[in-house]
């Protein structure tokens, strides 16, 4: 299934081996991250729960340059927000991407999908924001076939006339036909917070996450993220600690950035 001809020159690059090696954050990081777990109050976690038979990822997780930002000596990475030790699930036929970025100054972004043997599939380009991104394939195009799984990826053009100096964040998705009793449950639902747990409590992760940043895109109240950056980063807390670990931080980060700012 062809969404568009566009052709995508550049390989699929994922950090199958750089996750491999032990990341070592920045004393101001650690310094962060508890100054935020002592000044505020701790959040109910929505309960995140992988699903009965996930799928392994076949090379999920992301392969960066240069540290994974443009910016010199930035403490965090462009990341998929994703579960790693499995491969994240969705009953949308249109899904919804979100992604974290670490730099400051806005630089273009390209997302892209390809089918699981590689084919390019749909590219578009956007300029980057600090902080959690996401991207939804928009209703106009062909659905996404259940029971097959895609890859995708963000490009930060740190350079445009130099491509080894992109950042590259990639992940594996995966689209599963809903169960009756969750689409009954879903239509009953009376809250936004009923619908992500919902989608949590079934394994499906890119829903979930949608869903919470349904409600941070219209106020300053991303609790309901954080509780699933939260959850997610428990749950891969013991296949591996250092998918974990940059999960925690990049929530420190985003629950600093709700602190009220001192003034000038």
């Amino acid at each position: 299934m062809l969404i568009t001809v566009e052709i995508v020159t550049e390989g699929i690059a994922m950090m199958t081996h750089g996750l491999k090696r032990r990341t070592i954050y920045s004393a101001g990081i650690a310094s962060l991250m508890l100054s935020v777990s002592l000044s505020l109050a701790p959040l109910a976690l929505a309960k995140y729960t992988p699903p009965k038979k996930p799928s392994a990822p076949k090379q999920t997780g992301t392969n960066t340059t240069r540290g994974g930002s443009c910016e010199a000596n930035s403490p965090a990475v462009l990341t998929a927000l994703v579960p790693f030790s499995h491969v994240g699930e969705t009953i949308s036929q249109h899904p919804t991407f979100t992604w974290f970025v670490p730099d400051r100054t806005s630089h273009p972004l390209q997302f892209r999908l390809f089918s699981s043997t590689g084919q390019a599939l749909y590219r578009t380009q956007m300029q980057s924001q600090p902080g959690i991104m996401q991207f939804s394939l928009p209703p106009n195009l062909p659905q996404l076939s259940i029971g097959q799984s895609y890859k995708w990826q963000v490009v930060l053009v740190c350079d445009r006339n130099v491509s080894s100096r992109n950042v590259v964040a990639a992940a594996e998705i995966q689209v599963v036909a809903p169960a009756a009793s969750l689409q009954a449950q879903l239509a009953a639902a009376q809250t936004p917070q009923q619908r992500i747990d919902l989608y949590a409590e079934s394994g499906l992760w890119y829903d979930a996450i949608a869903e919470a940043r349904k409600g941070s895109e219209t106020s300053q109240n991303q609790a309901p993220v954080l509780e699933l950056l939260d959850a997610l980063a428990n749950s891969e807390a013991q296949p591996l600690k250092e998918w974990s670990d940059r999960l925690r931080q990049i929530r420190a980060i985003e629950q600093q950035r709700q602190l009220p700012q001192p003034k000038p």
